[in-house]
Protein backbone atom coordinates (compact mmCIF):
# COMPACT_ATOMS: atom_id res chain seq x y z
CA UNK A 1 0.00 0.00 0.00
CA UNK A 2 2.65 2.58 0.58
CA UNK A 3 4.84 2.12 -2.30
CA UNK A 4 1.38 2.58 -4.11
CA UNK A 5 0.57 5.91 -2.55
CA UNK A 6 4.13 7.16 -3.39
CA UNK A 7 3.15 6.08 -6.80
CA UNK A 8 0.36 7.64 -6.88
CA UNK A 9 2.18 11.02 -5.26
CA UNK A 10 5.21 10.84 -7.80
CA UNK A 11 2.16 10.74 -10.65
CA UNK A 12 0.60 13.74 -9.70
CA UNK A 13 4.17 15.62 -9.77
CA UNK A 14 4.13 14.45 -13.23
CA UNK A 15 0.78 15.43 -14.55
CA UNK A 16 1.48 18.99 -12.67
CA UNK A 17 5.28 19.51 -14.14
CA UNK A 18 5.37 22.50 -15.95
CA UNK A 19 7.36 21.18 -18.82
CA UNK A 20 8.31 24.48 -21.24
CA UNK A 21 9.99 23.45 -24.04
CA UNK A 22 13.50 22.65 -25.24
CA UNK A 23 15.28 24.16 -28.30
CA UNK A 24 18.88 24.10 -28.95
CA UNK A 25 21.38 24.28 -26.48
CA UNK A 26 23.77 27.27 -26.18
CA UNK A 27 27.13 27.32 -24.68
CA UNK A 28 27.41 25.24 -21.71
CA UNK A 29 28.65 27.77 -19.52
CA UNK A 30 29.75 26.76 -15.46
CA UNK A 31 27.00 28.35 -13.19
CA UNK A 32 28.05 28.52 -9.81
CA UNK A 33 25.26 28.88 -7.76
CA UNK A 34 25.28 31.00 -4.24
CA UNK A 35 27.32 28.94 -1.33
CA UNK A 36 26.12 29.18 2.13
CA UNK A 37 27.88 26.57 5.17
CA UNK A 38 26.05 24.52 7.26
CA UNK A 39 26.95 25.77 10.44
CA UNK A 40 26.62 29.74 9.81
CA UNK A 41 23.46 28.96 7.77
CA UNK A 42 21.50 30.56 10.44
CA UNK A 43 23.61 33.88 10.18
CA UNK A 44 22.90 34.24 7.11
CA UNK A 45 18.66 34.04 6.77
CA UNK A 46 18.51 37.14 4.67
CA UNK A 47 20.88 36.29 2.24
CA UNK A 48 19.12 32.77 2.03
CA UNK A 49 15.59 34.77 1.02
CA UNK A 50 17.82 36.61 -1.44
CA UNK A 51 19.13 33.84 -3.54
CA UNK A 52 16.33 31.65 -3.63
CA UNK A 53 14.35 34.72 -4.36
CA UNK A 54 16.44 35.91 -7.20
CA UNK A 55 17.83 32.78 -8.57
CA UNK A 56 15.70 30.32 -7.38
CA UNK A 57 18.60 27.50 -5.77
CA UNK A 58 21.61 27.85 -3.73
CA UNK A 59 24.09 25.32 -2.60
CA UNK A 60 25.08 24.16 0.73
CA UNK A 61 28.79 22.68 2.01
CA UNK A 62 29.72 21.88 5.07
CA UNK A 63 27.70 19.08 6.11
CA UNK A 64 29.41 16.00 8.66
CA UNK A 65 30.53 12.95 6.30
CA UNK A 66 28.40 14.12 3.25
CA UNK A 67 30.85 13.26 0.31
CA UNK A 68 31.68 10.00 2.16
CA UNK A 69 28.06 9.44 2.53
CA UNK A 70 27.06 10.48 -0.96
CA UNK A 71 29.76 8.03 -2.71
CA UNK A 72 29.19 5.45 -0.11
CA UNK A 73 25.02 5.53 -1.24
CA UNK A 74 25.37 6.28 -5.07
CA UNK A 75 27.35 3.60 -5.39
CA UNK A 76 25.13 0.94 -3.36
CA UNK A 77 21.93 2.43 -5.48
CA UNK A 78 24.23 1.38 -9.08
CA UNK A 79 25.04 -2.14 -7.56
CA UNK A 80 21.12 -2.52 -6.07
CA UNK A 81 19.30 -1.32 -9.48
CA UNK A 82 21.87 -3.11 -11.57
CA UNK A 83 20.80 -6.12 -9.76
CA UNK A 84 17.42 -6.59 -11.48
CA UNK A 85 14.59 -4.86 -12.79
CA UNK A 86 12.25 -6.64 -10.06
CA UNK A 87 9.29 -5.12 -8.21
CA UNK A 88 12.11 -2.92 -6.25
CA UNK A 89 13.18 -0.95 -9.60
CA UNK A 90 10.73 1.04 -12.00
CA UNK A 91 12.45 1.18 -15.68
CA UNK A 92 11.78 3.81 -18.46
CA UNK A 93 13.12 4.31 -21.32
CA UNK A 94 14.22 8.04 -21.96
CA UNK A 95 15.78 9.96 -25.43
CA UNK A 96 19.16 8.92 -26.89
CA UNK A 97 18.75 5.27 -25.62
CA UNK A 98 19.20 6.66 -21.78
CA UNK A 99 16.86 3.97 -19.31
CA UNK A 100 16.37 5.46 -16.13
CA UNK A 101 15.84 2.96 -13.20
CA UNK A 102 14.20 4.38 -10.18
CA UNK A 103 13.53 3.19 -6.36
CA UNK A 104 10.72 6.15 -4.97
CA UNK A 105 10.00 6.29 -1.16
CA UNK A 106 8.37 9.00 1.45
CA UNK A 107 10.82 10.81 3.84
CA UNK A 108 8.61 9.24 6.75
CA UNK A 109 9.36 5.89 6.20
CA UNK A 110 12.01 3.42 5.36
CA UNK A 111 12.52 1.90 1.56
CA UNK A 112 10.52 -0.65 0.41
CA UNK A 113 10.38 -4.01 1.43
CA UNK A 114 10.65 -5.02 -2.31
CA UNK A 115 14.61 -3.23 -2.18
CA UNK A 116 15.27 -4.38 1.54
CA UNK A 117 14.69 -7.59 0.28
CA UNK A 118 16.02 -7.22 -3.15
CA UNK A 119 19.54 -5.53 -2.15
CA UNK A 120 20.16 -6.36 1.44
CA UNK A 121 21.98 -3.98 3.46
CA UNK A 122 21.58 -0.70 0.79
CA UNK A 123 19.08 0.71 3.53
CA UNK A 124 22.16 0.75 5.82
CA UNK A 125 24.71 2.07 2.93
CA UNK A 126 22.05 4.58 1.81
CA UNK A 127 20.89 6.00 5.40
CA UNK A 128 23.56 8.58 5.91
CA UNK A 129 23.03 10.49 2.67
CA UNK A 130 19.10 10.55 3.32
CA UNK A 131 19.87 11.95 6.81
CA UNK A 132 22.05 14.67 5.82
CA UNK A 133 20.02 15.70 2.83
CA UNK A 134 16.97 16.01 5.24
CA UNK A 135 18.78 18.14 7.84
CA UNK A 136 20.42 19.98 5.10
CA UNK A 137 16.74 20.70 3.83
CA UNK A 138 15.43 21.52 7.11
CA UNK A 139 18.01 24.51 7.90
CA UNK A 140 17.56 25.76 4.51
CA UNK A 141 13.71 26.40 5.50
CA UNK A 142 14.34 27.23 8.63
CA UNK A 143 16.59 30.10 7.64
CA UNK A 144 14.00 30.66 5.14
CA UNK A 145 11.32 31.50 7.53
CA UNK A 146 13.72 33.43 9.62
CA UNK A 147 14.69 35.86 6.69
CA UNK A 148 10.98 36.33 5.49
CA UNK A 149 10.91 38.34 9.08
CA UNK A 150 9.26 37.72 12.25
CA UNK A 151 7.23 40.89 11.35
CA UNK A 152 5.33 39.41 8.84
CA UNK A 153 3.47 36.88 10.48
CA UNK A 154 0.50 37.09 8.47
CA UNK A 155 2.82 34.66 6.32
CA UNK A 156 4.27 32.16 8.60
CA UNK A 157 2.39 30.45 10.65
CA UNK A 158 -1.83 29.06 10.82
CA UNK A 159 -3.48 26.03 10.11
CA UNK A 160 -3.61 26.18 6.44
CA UNK A 161 -0.11 25.02 5.78
CA UNK A 162 1.76 28.48 5.97
CA UNK A 163 5.18 29.40 5.93
CA UNK A 164 7.84 26.65 4.36
CA UNK A 165 8.81 25.44 7.53
CA UNK A 166 4.99 24.15 7.57
CA UNK A 167 5.38 22.48 4.61
CA UNK A 168 8.11 20.69 5.26
CA UNK A 169 7.20 19.84 9.13
CA UNK A 170 3.50 18.59 7.70
CA UNK A 171 4.06 17.61 3.57
CA UNK A 172 4.95 14.76 2.09
CA UNK A 173 8.71 14.95 0.88
CA UNK A 174 9.41 12.40 -1.80
CA UNK A 175 12.68 10.68 -2.17
CA UNK A 176 13.86 9.66 -5.56
CA UNK A 177 16.47 7.44 -6.15
CA UNK A 178 17.24 7.26 -9.86
CA UNK A 179 20.44 5.18 -12.15
CA UNK A 180 20.60 6.45 -15.82
CA UNK A 181 22.49 3.93 -18.50
CA UNK A 182 23.19 4.96 -21.50
CA UNK A 183 25.03 1.81 -23.17
CA UNK A 184 28.56 2.32 -25.14
CA UNK A 185 28.47 3.80 -28.07
CA UNK A 186 25.07 5.43 -28.01
CA UNK A 187 25.44 9.41 -29.18
CA UNK A 188 23.08 11.60 -30.69
CA UNK A 189 23.01 15.45 -30.96
CA UNK A 190 24.98 17.67 -29.28
CA UNK A 191 23.22 18.87 -26.25
CA UNK A 192 20.35 16.93 -26.44
CA UNK A 193 18.45 16.29 -23.77
CA UNK A 194 17.74 13.20 -21.76
CA UNK A 195 15.41 15.11 -19.62
CA UNK A 196 13.87 18.01 -21.32
CA UNK A 197 13.17 21.65 -19.78
CA UNK A 198 11.05 21.63 -17.21
CA UNK A 199 10.42 23.22 -13.78
CA UNK A 200 8.79 21.07 -10.79
CA UNK A 201 5.73 21.08 -8.73
CA UNK A 202 7.14 20.82 -5.43
CA UNK A 203 7.97 23.49 -2.92
CA UNK A 204 11.59 23.30 -3.29
CA UNK A 205 14.17 20.12 -4.36
CA UNK A 206 17.28 19.35 -2.61
CA UNK A 207 19.82 16.98 -4.53
CA UNK A 208 22.75 15.58 -3.98
CA UNK A 209 25.79 15.96 -6.71
CA UNK A 210 25.49 12.85 -9.61
CA UNK A 211 27.68 10.11 -9.19
CA UNK A 212 29.12 8.99 -13.03
CA UNK A 213 30.29 5.83 -13.57
CA UNK A 214 31.90 4.54 -16.99
CA UNK A 215 31.98 1.37 -17.17
CA UNK A 216 33.12 0.25 -13.18
CA UNK A 217 35.14 2.88 -12.83
CA UNK A 218 33.79 6.40 -10.66
CA UNK A 219 34.09 9.47 -12.53
CA UNK A 220 34.78 12.33 -10.73
CA UNK A 221 33.29 15.73 -12.17
CA UNK A 222 32.04 19.18 -11.10
CA UNK A 223 29.90 18.79 -14.42
CA UNK A 224 26.63 17.77 -12.73
CA UNK A 225 24.60 16.88 -16.10
CA UNK A 226 22.09 19.67 -14.65
CA UNK A 227 21.42 22.17 -16.75
CA UNK A 228 19.37 25.56 -15.42
CA UNK A 229 17.54 28.00 -17.75
CA UNK A 230 19.13 31.50 -15.70
CA UNK A 231 17.21 35.08 -14.81
CA UNK A 232 19.12 36.45 -18.03
CA UNK A 233 17.92 32.95 -20.36
CA UNK A 234 20.71 31.73 -20.68
CA UNK A 235 21.15 27.77 -20.46
CA UNK A 236 24.00 27.25 -18.01
CA UNK A 237 25.94 24.02 -16.96
CA UNK A 238 25.46 23.39 -12.74
CA UNK A 239 29.06 23.17 -11.04
CA UNK A 240 28.39 21.24 -7.99
CA UNK A 241 30.94 19.84 -5.63
CA UNK A 242 31.06 16.17 -4.05
CA UNK A 243 30.17 17.79 -0.90
CA UNK A 244 27.59 19.74 -1.34
CA UNK A 245 23.48 19.60 -1.38
CA UNK A 246 21.80 21.85 -4.16
CA UNK A 247 18.66 23.43 -3.30
CA UNK A 248 15.67 24.52 -6.10
CA UNK A 249 12.88 26.22 -5.56
CA UNK A 250 9.88 24.85 -7.69
CA UNK A 251 6.16 26.40 -8.34
CA UNK A 252 4.82 25.40 -5.24
CA UNK A 253 6.90 27.68 -3.74
CA UNK A 254 4.89 30.71 -5.14
CA UNK A 255 1.36 28.90 -5.27
CA UNK A 256 0.63 27.29 -2.01
CA UNK A 257 2.99 28.92 0.30
CA UNK A 258 1.66 32.75 1.73
CA UNK A 259 4.84 35.29 1.93
CA UNK A 260 3.62 38.42 -0.62
CA UNK A 261 6.41 37.41 -2.59
CA UNK A 262 7.82 36.38 -6.08
CA UNK A 263 10.59 33.56 -6.19
CA UNK A 264 12.81 32.56 -9.22
CA UNK A 265 11.67 29.83 -10.52
CA UNK A 266 14.63 28.40 -12.88
CA UNK A 267 13.69 25.92 -15.53
CA UNK A 268 16.27 23.06 -15.74
CA UNK A 269 17.13 19.29 -17.88
CA UNK A 270 19.55 16.47 -17.58
CA UNK A 271 21.99 15.76 -20.21
CA UNK A 272 23.62 12.48 -20.53
CA UNK A 273 27.59 12.49 -21.32
CA UNK A 274 28.47 10.72 -24.30
CA UNK A 275 29.74 7.28 -23.33
CA UNK A 276 32.54 6.27 -25.63
CA UNK A 277 33.28 2.92 -25.44
CA UNK A 278 32.11 2.00 -22.42
CA UNK A 279 28.49 2.21 -20.86
CA UNK A 280 27.87 5.18 -18.91
CA UNK A 281 25.34 5.37 -15.64
CA UNK A 282 24.77 8.61 -13.54
CA UNK A 283 23.24 7.79 -9.96
CA UNK A 284 21.35 10.80 -8.35
CA UNK A 285 19.62 11.16 -5.26
CA UNK A 286 16.83 13.79 -4.39
CA UNK A 287 13.91 15.40 -2.15
CA UNK A 288 10.97 16.86 -2.99
CA UNK A 289 8.88 18.92 -0.35
CA UNK A 290 5.70 18.67 -1.38
CA UNK A 291 2.63 21.16 -0.11
CA UNK A 292 0.95 20.38 3.01
CA UNK A 293 -2.25 19.41 2.10
CA UNK A 294 -4.23 21.79 4.09
CA UNK A 295 -2.08 24.99 2.42
CA UNK A 296 -3.77 27.36 0.33
CA UNK A 297 -3.48 28.21 -3.19
CA UNK A 298 -2.18 31.71 -3.05
CA UNK A 299 -3.91 33.91 -5.88
CA UNK A 300 -2.34 37.43 -5.12
CA UNK A 301 -6.12 38.10 -4.19
CA UNK A 302 -6.47 36.71 -0.52
CA UNK A 303 -7.39 33.20 0.61
CA UNK A 304 -8.94 31.26 -2.54
CA UNK A 305 -10.81 28.55 -0.19
CA UNK A 306 -8.98 26.40 -2.33
CA UNK A 307 -6.07 23.73 -0.70
CA UNK A 308 -3.37 21.55 -2.34
CA UNK A 309 -5.24 18.05 -0.72
CA UNK A 310 -8.36 19.60 -3.45
CA UNK A 311 -5.73 20.17 -6.11
CA UNK A 312 -4.01 16.82 -5.58
CA UNK A 313 -7.79 15.05 -5.28
CA UNK A 314 -9.16 16.32 -8.26
CA UNK A 315 -5.83 15.83 -10.53
CA UNK A 316 -5.96 11.65 -9.38
CA UNK A 317 -9.77 11.88 -10.86
CA UNK A 318 -9.40 13.62 -13.85
CA UNK A 319 -6.78 11.19 -14.68
CA UNK A 320 -9.02 8.05 -13.85
CA UNK A 321 -11.90 9.58 -15.28
CA UNK A 322 -14.53 10.04 -12.50
CA UNK A 323 -15.92 13.31 -11.19
CA UNK A 324 -16.75 14.71 -7.90
CA UNK A 325 -19.84 17.07 -6.70
CA UNK A 326 -17.60 20.25 -6.83
CA UNK A 327 -14.75 19.39 -8.93
CA UNK A 328 -15.94 22.84 -11.04
CA UNK A 329 -15.85 24.93 -8.60
CA UNK A 330 -12.24 23.68 -8.11
CA UNK A 331 -11.46 24.21 -11.61
CA UNK A 332 -12.80 27.48 -11.69
CA UNK A 333 -10.24 28.62 -8.73
CA UNK A 334 -7.82 27.29 -10.95
CA UNK A 335 -8.58 29.12 -13.95
CA UNK A 336 -6.16 32.75 -14.49
CA UNK A 337 -3.56 31.18 -11.93
CA UNK A 338 -0.25 31.66 -13.75
CA UNK A 339 3.00 29.54 -13.36
CA UNK A 340 6.19 30.70 -14.41
CA UNK A 341 7.50 31.03 -17.86
CA UNK A 342 3.95 32.02 -19.35
CA UNK A 343 2.43 28.41 -18.32
CA UNK A 344 -0.83 28.07 -16.38
CA UNK A 345 -1.44 26.13 -12.99
CA UNK A 346 -4.51 24.12 -15.09
CA UNK A 347 -2.90 23.00 -17.74
CA UNK A 348 -0.86 20.68 -15.68
CA UNK A 349 -4.14 18.66 -15.48
CA UNK A 350 -4.62 18.56 -18.52
CA UNK A 351 -1.63 15.80 -19.06
CA UNK A 352 -3.31 12.85 -19.29
CA UNK A 353 -1.91 9.21 -18.12
CA UNK A 354 -4.32 6.58 -20.04
CA UNK A 355 -4.38 5.41 -23.46
CA UNK A 356 -2.89 8.67 -24.78
CA UNK A 357 0.04 6.65 -26.34
CA UNK A 358 0.81 3.28 -27.65
CA UNK A 359 2.85 1.09 -29.11
CA UNK A 360 3.69 2.94 -32.36
CA UNK A 361 4.72 5.81 -29.74
CA UNK A 362 8.04 3.77 -28.13
CA UNK A 363 10.75 2.82 -30.26
CA UNK A 364 12.17 -1.22 -31.38
CA UNK A 365 11.89 -3.24 -28.66
CA UNK A 366 9.15 -0.98 -26.23
CA UNK A 367 5.97 -0.94 -25.11
CA UNK A 368 4.22 2.21 -24.01
CA UNK A 369 3.35 1.15 -20.38
CA UNK A 370 1.17 3.98 -18.28
CA UNK A 371 3.14 7.10 -19.58
CA UNK A 372 5.78 6.07 -20.54
CA UNK A 373 7.92 3.46 -23.22
CA UNK A 374 9.43 0.93 -21.33
CA UNK A 375 12.20 -2.01 -22.88
CA UNK A 376 11.21 -5.00 -23.41
CA UNK A 377 14.99 -6.46 -22.50
CA UNK A 378 14.20 -5.62 -19.11
CA UNK A 379 11.72 -8.41 -18.57
CA UNK A 380 14.74 -11.04 -19.08
CA UNK A 381 13.51 -14.64 -21.07
CA UNK A 382 10.10 -13.93 -21.95
CA UNK A 383 8.13 -14.74 -25.38
CA UNK A 384 7.37 -10.90 -26.58
CA UNK A 385 3.53 -11.96 -26.75
CA UNK A 386 3.13 -13.12 -23.12
CA UNK A 387 5.10 -9.17 -22.12
CA UNK A 388 2.30 -7.09 -20.34
CA UNK A 389 2.13 -3.63 -18.54
CA UNK A 390 0.63 -4.88 -15.28
CA UNK A 391 0.86 -4.24 -11.97
CA UNK A 392 2.20 -6.28 -9.19
CA UNK A 393 -0.76 -8.60 -8.49
CA UNK A 394 -0.95 -8.83 -12.33
CA UNK A 395 -3.25 -7.07 -13.54
CA UNK A 396 -3.31 -6.19 -16.73
CA UNK A 397 -3.23 -1.97 -17.48
CA UNK A 398 -5.58 -0.52 -18.29
CA UNK A 399 -8.04 -3.60 -18.73
CA UNK A 400 -7.96 -4.84 -15.67
CA UNK A 401 -6.59 -1.96 -13.75
CA UNK A 402 -7.86 1.55 -13.04
CA UNK A 403 -6.74 4.30 -16.16
CA UNK A 404 -4.06 5.42 -13.19
CA UNK A 405 -1.60 2.48 -11.92
CA UNK A 406 1.30 3.86 -10.50
CA UNK A 407 2.81 0.61 -9.88
CA UNK A 408 2.15 -0.86 -13.81
CA UNK A 409 5.52 -2.13 -15.87
CA UNK A 410 6.28 -4.27 -18.14
CA UNK A 411 6.48 -8.58 -16.65
CA UNK A 412 6.04 -11.93 -18.26
CA UNK A 413 2.76 -12.61 -17.74
CA UNK A 414 1.64 -15.88 -18.89
CA UNK A 415 -2.18 -16.51 -19.87
CA UNK A 416 -3.71 -18.18 -17.37
CA UNK A 417 -4.15 -21.86 -17.82
CA UNK A 418 -7.72 -22.82 -18.65
CA UNK A 419 -7.91 -26.00 -16.53
CA UNK A 420 -7.31 -24.21 -13.47
CA UNK A 421 -9.11 -21.23 -14.30
CA UNK A 422 -12.70 -22.81 -15.23
CA UNK A 423 -14.48 -20.78 -12.85
CA UNK A 424 -13.58 -17.08 -13.33
CA UNK A 425 -10.50 -14.95 -14.09
CA UNK A 426 -8.92 -14.27 -10.77
CA UNK A 427 -6.86 -11.14 -13.06
CA UNK A 428 -10.03 -9.21 -12.95
CA UNK A 429 -10.89 -7.14 -10.14
CA UNK A 430 -14.03 -9.20 -7.86
CA UNK A 431 -17.67 -8.33 -8.35
CA UNK A 432 -20.17 -8.16 -5.73
CA UNK A 433 -22.92 -8.93 -8.47
CA UNK A 434 -23.71 -9.18 -12.50
CA UNK A 435 -25.31 -6.75 -14.14
CA UNK A 436 -26.25 -8.08 -17.22
CA UNK A 437 -29.21 -10.50 -15.34
CA UNK A 438 -28.68 -14.20 -14.30
CA UNK A 439 -25.49 -16.20 -15.46
CA UNK A 440 -25.06 -19.30 -14.97
CA UNK A 441 -22.61 -22.20 -15.21
CA UNK A 442 -18.30 -21.06 -15.22
CA UNK A 443 -16.32 -18.79 -17.40
CA UNK A 444 -12.94 -18.54 -17.35
CA UNK A 445 -13.36 -14.67 -19.05
CA UNK A 446 -16.00 -13.49 -16.14
CA UNK A 447 -14.66 -11.73 -13.21
CA UNK A 448 -15.21 -13.42 -9.76
CA UNK A 449 -17.89 -13.54 -7.39
CA UNK A 450 -17.53 -11.97 -4.10
CA UNK A 451 -19.52 -13.62 -1.67
CA UNK A 452 -20.88 -12.13 1.17
CA UNK A 453 -17.60 -10.56 2.90
CA UNK A 454 -14.73 -8.91 0.83
CA UNK A 455 -12.69 -11.97 1.26
CA UNK A 456 -14.79 -14.65 0.16
CA UNK A 457 -13.77 -14.41 -3.45
CA UNK A 458 -15.54 -17.48 -5.38
CA UNK A 459 -12.49 -18.50 -7.75
CA UNK A 460 -12.80 -22.14 -7.67
CA UNK A 461 -14.97 -25.28 -8.09
CA UNK A 462 -14.86 -26.15 -4.43
CA UNK A 463 -15.42 -22.96 -3.41
CA UNK A 464 -18.61 -22.17 -5.66
CA UNK A 465 -20.00 -25.64 -4.22
CA UNK A 466 -19.61 -24.67 -0.67
CA UNK A 467 -21.03 -21.17 -0.78
CA UNK A 468 -24.18 -23.55 -2.44
CA UNK A 469 -24.37 -25.32 -0.10
CA UNK A 470 -23.79 -22.23 2.80
CA UNK A 471 -26.82 -20.50 0.80
CA UNK A 472 -29.12 -23.43 1.99
CA UNK A 473 -28.31 -23.90 5.13
CA UNK A 474 -28.49 -20.09 5.61
CA UNK A 475 -32.28 -20.23 4.09
CA UNK A 476 -32.97 -23.14 6.56
CA UNK A 477 -31.93 -21.61 9.55
CA UNK A 478 -33.42 -17.84 8.45
CA UNK A 479 -37.51 -20.26 8.67
CA UNK A 480 -36.37 -22.22 11.56
CA UNK A 481 -35.39 -19.37 13.46
CA UNK A 482 -38.84 -17.81 12.90
CA UNK A 483 -40.35 -20.89 14.43
CA UNK A 484 -38.61 -20.74 17.14
CA UNK A 485 -39.44 -16.91 17.72
CA UNK A 486 -43.16 -17.87 17.12
CA UNK A 487 -43.19 -20.59 20.33
CA UNK A 488 -40.77 -18.29 22.37
CA UNK A 489 -43.10 -15.33 22.32
CA UNK A 490 -45.93 -17.21 23.30
CA UNK A 491 -44.74 -17.67 26.33
CA UNK A 492 -44.32 -15.09 29.59
CA UNK A 493 -41.44 -13.60 31.25
CA UNK A 494 -38.51 -10.93 29.82
CA UNK A 495 -36.31 -14.24 29.03
CA UNK A 496 -38.56 -15.12 26.62
CA UNK A 497 -39.04 -11.56 25.24
CA UNK A 498 -35.38 -11.22 25.44
CA UNK A 499 -34.52 -14.53 23.80
CA UNK A 500 -36.96 -13.48 20.97
CA UNK A 501 -35.43 -10.29 20.26
CA UNK A 502 -32.04 -12.08 20.20
CA UNK A 503 -33.72 -14.37 17.53
CA UNK A 504 -35.21 -11.93 15.22
CA UNK A 505 -31.82 -9.98 15.15
CA UNK A 506 -30.82 -13.27 13.93
CA UNK A 507 -33.37 -13.70 11.35
CA UNK A 508 -33.25 -10.35 10.46
CA UNK A 509 -29.42 -10.44 9.64
CA UNK A 510 -30.09 -14.00 7.88
CA UNK A 511 -32.89 -12.50 5.69
CA UNK A 512 -30.82 -9.20 4.44
CA UNK A 513 -27.90 -11.69 4.40
CA UNK A 514 -29.70 -14.06 1.55
CA UNK A 515 -31.19 -11.08 -0.34
CA UNK A 516 -27.46 -10.02 -0.98
CA UNK A 517 -26.90 -13.04 -2.14
CA UNK A 518 -30.08 -13.19 -4.66
CA UNK A 519 -28.71 -10.15 -6.11
CA UNK A 520 -25.28 -11.11 -7.11
CA UNK A 521 -27.49 -12.86 -9.64
CA UNK A 522 -25.83 -15.65 -9.97
CA UNK A 523 -28.31 -18.10 -11.13
CA UNK A 524 -26.83 -21.38 -9.24
CA UNK A 525 -26.42 -19.15 -5.52
CA UNK A 526 -30.27 -18.26 -6.08
CA UNK A 527 -31.90 -21.70 -6.50
CA UNK A 528 -29.84 -22.78 -3.68
CA UNK A 529 -31.97 -19.79 -1.76
CA UNK A 530 -34.94 -21.05 -2.91
CA UNK A 531 -34.41 -24.51 -2.55
CA UNK A 532 -33.26 -23.24 1.12
CA UNK A 533 -36.27 -22.05 1.53
CA UNK A 534 -38.92 -24.59 0.28
CA UNK A 535 -36.87 -27.34 2.32
CA UNK A 536 -37.69 -25.32 5.83
CA UNK A 537 -41.12 -24.26 4.99
CA UNK A 538 -41.77 -28.92 4.11
CA UNK A 539 -39.89 -29.63 7.67
CA UNK A 540 -41.70 -27.32 9.46
CA UNK A 541 -44.94 -28.58 7.80
CA UNK A 542 -44.29 -32.08 8.26
CA UNK A 543 -43.62 -31.46 12.20
CA UNK A 544 -47.03 -29.70 12.26
CA UNK A 545 -44.59 -26.78 13.75
CA UNK A 546 -46.44 -23.09 13.78
CA UNK A 547 -46.54 -21.04 10.03
CA UNK A 548 -43.86 -18.07 10.68
CA UNK A 549 -45.94 -15.12 10.47
CA UNK A 550 -45.66 -13.33 6.72
CA UNK A 551 -43.39 -10.82 5.23
CA UNK A 552 -46.48 -9.00 3.78
CA UNK A 553 -46.81 -5.61 6.33
CA UNK A 554 -50.63 -6.04 6.63
CA UNK A 555 -51.02 -9.59 6.73
CA UNK A 556 -48.89 -9.43 10.08
CA UNK A 557 -50.59 -6.77 11.40
CA UNK A 558 -53.67 -9.10 10.64
CA UNK A 559 -52.42 -12.12 12.05
CA UNK A 560 -51.54 -9.71 15.41
CA UNK A 561 -54.75 -8.56 15.52
CA UNK A 562 -56.67 -11.85 14.97
CA UNK A 563 -54.10 -13.19 17.63
CA UNK A 564 -55.22 -10.18 19.90
CA UNK A 565 -59.02 -10.71 20.33
CA UNK A 566 -58.80 -14.61 20.23
CA UNK A 567 -56.72 -14.16 22.92
CA UNK A 568 -59.13 -11.62 24.67
CA UNK A 569 -62.36 -14.35 23.66
CA UNK A 570 -60.88 -17.08 24.59
CA UNK A 571 -59.53 -15.89 27.76
CA UNK A 572 -61.18 -17.94 30.75
CA UNK A 573 -63.42 -19.87 28.31
CA UNK A 574 -60.74 -22.72 27.82
CA UNK A 575 -62.43 -23.31 24.33
CA UNK A 576 -61.39 -26.16 21.98
CA UNK A 577 -58.36 -25.42 19.32
CA UNK A 578 -60.73 -26.06 16.47
CA UNK A 579 -63.00 -23.36 18.03
CA UNK A 580 -60.05 -20.71 18.18
CA UNK A 581 -59.38 -21.55 15.02
CA UNK A 582 -62.87 -20.65 13.66
CA UNK A 583 -63.27 -17.42 15.60
CA UNK A 584 -60.29 -16.36 14.49
CA UNK A 585 -61.15 -16.57 11.29
CA UNK A 586 -64.60 -14.80 11.90
CA UNK A 587 -62.81 -12.05 13.07
CA UNK A 588 -60.24 -11.61 10.27
CA UNK A 589 -63.21 -11.44 8.05
CA UNK A 590 -65.62 -9.22 9.75
CA UNK A 591 -62.87 -6.75 9.69
CA UNK A 592 -62.94 -5.51 6.18
CA UNK A 593 -59.65 -3.54 6.65
CA UNK A 594 -57.77 -6.91 6.87
CA UNK A 595 -59.14 -8.59 3.78
CA UNK A 596 -56.17 -7.89 1.87
CA UNK A 597 -55.00 -11.44 3.78
CA UNK A 598 -57.78 -13.50 2.67
CA UNK A 599 -57.67 -15.91 -0.11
Amino acid sequence: MASREVGVSVFLLLVAALAAGAGAMPDREAYHPPRFHLPRLDDHADDVLRALEREGMLLVTGAPGLEEARTEALLGLEECARSGNGDHVRVASLSGGVVRQTIATKSSSGLPPEVESQCPGFAGRAQALRSATREVTRRVVRALDRGMGAGEGDHQGGCNGAGVLGSVGSGEQLEHLHVYRKPAGRSGAEGAATLEMHTDLGVLLAMAPALYLRGEEVEETAASGLLVESVGGQVKHVSMPGDGILLMAGEGLNHWVPHGREFHVPKHMMVMPESGAAPMSRAWYGIMVLPAAEAELQTGEGPSGLTYGDFKGVARRRLEGAEEEGDENILEKMRGVGCSHGRQLLEGLDVQGSGDGDDSDCGEGEIYCWMQCMPTKAVGDCPAEDIKCADPEGKIWPNETAEMCPDCQLRCERPPDPETNRVCNPRFTPVSMYMSGFTWGWNGNDPCLVYLFQGIVLDSEWKFVVACFVTVGLALACDGLGRVRVLLEARPGWLATAGATVIFFAQAFLSYALMLVAMTYKGELFLSLLAGLAMGYAVGRARGAKSVESVELCCRTAMHKGSQRGEGKSRGKHLATKQSVDESHELLSADSTLRCCEE
